[in-house]
């Protein structure tokens, strides 16, 4: 078996090596959605615009590694319930807000994305084929790292008691940091995961349509990180004594997801000759 894994390995570094490489470079344009711990989300108002630029090194027909960058916004509303909520707008000092009867939950906070994806064609392809290997469909999967400065608008999570007995006025819930709960930054690896299709237009320049999910390691990109400790029991009158306390900041079955659907074009930079004996011809 180890004898068959290296050959194996040998055969694949050797078709890399001697298959003709090309490097392109390009932009893309997409719209991007989230979905995590929002409920009942307007999904035609959640939609938000995503810009970036790309390079990828093709080491063969099938196989290529792209890097890439991108900035966009993301966005979302919706509901959630059974919580004290208040809307970002007036301030008053000492802050001091009515709870939101309504339940409606928003958020907006820009993003910065970098990449690297892994890509495999179904066919054989290459950019800059006019009339052969034009097109194919392709997966990806990568990693990635996301940031996203603190919003510090939208809605936002206050304390379970009224400032006073009786007044109907609650205050912020505050972090370690004294920070509102719209008011922390998300920092986080990704793993993009998609899907698309790869075209040429000319010698020089090709297009691509894909969708790319990604799973993050935060649960702030809606501003709701632990959602559930900020939830109380719906049949009861008040909300609980307290909010519960955090469990852990590395929650697999509660983190943020993002998905972008883009357009991208690319320009061939380089191509290699390929001119190398395997199987006993040459690859062209």
């Amino acid at each position: 078996m180890r004898k068959l894994s290296f050959f194996i390995m040998l055969l694949l570094s050797g078709y890399c090596a001697c298959s003709q490489q090309t490097a392109d470079i390009g932009v893309l344009v997409g719209a991007a959605t989230y979905w995590g711990d929002i409920v009942a989300q307007d999904n035609t108002r959640s939609v938000t615009p995503v810009v970036g630029v790309l390079g990828r090194w093709n080491f063969n027909k099938r196989l290529a590694v792209r890097g890439q960058l991108f900035t966009g916004n993301l966005k979302a509303i919706g509901t959630f319930s059974n919580s004290n909520l208040a809307q970002s707008g007036v301030r008053t000092i000492p802050e001091e807000y009515a709870l939101d009867l309504s339940q409606l939950y928003n958020f907006n906070r820009s993003f910065q994305s970098v990449e690297a994806l892994f890509e495999f064609n179904f066919r054989n392809y290459k950019l800059g084929s006019t009339s052969k290997e034009m097109f194919t469909p392709f997966v990806c999967v990568g990693l990635g790292a996301f940031y996203s400065r603190a919003s510090r608008v939208g809605t936002f999570i206050l304390q379970p008691f009224e400032t006073f007995p009786g007044s109907g006025l609650y205050q912020p819930y505050l972090n370690a940091n004294q920070d509102k709960t719209n008011n922390s930054d998300a920092l986080s690896l990704t793993i993009p995961v998609g899907a698309g299709f790869k075209f040429n237009i000319t010698k020089r320049l090709g297009g691509l349509v894909e969708l790319i999910v990604r799973k993050t390691f935060t649960d702030n990109i809606d501003n709701l990180d632990d959602p559930k400790r900020f939830q109380f029991d719906a049949a009861t009158v008040n909300p609980l004594f307290e909010y519960p306390a955090k469990v852990s900041n590395f929650q697999l079955n509660n983190n943020d997801y993002y998905a972008i659907l883009a357009i991208s074009v690319c320009y061939q930079l380089w191509s290699s000759k390929g001119n190398c004996a395997i199987y006993g011809k040459n690859k062209k």
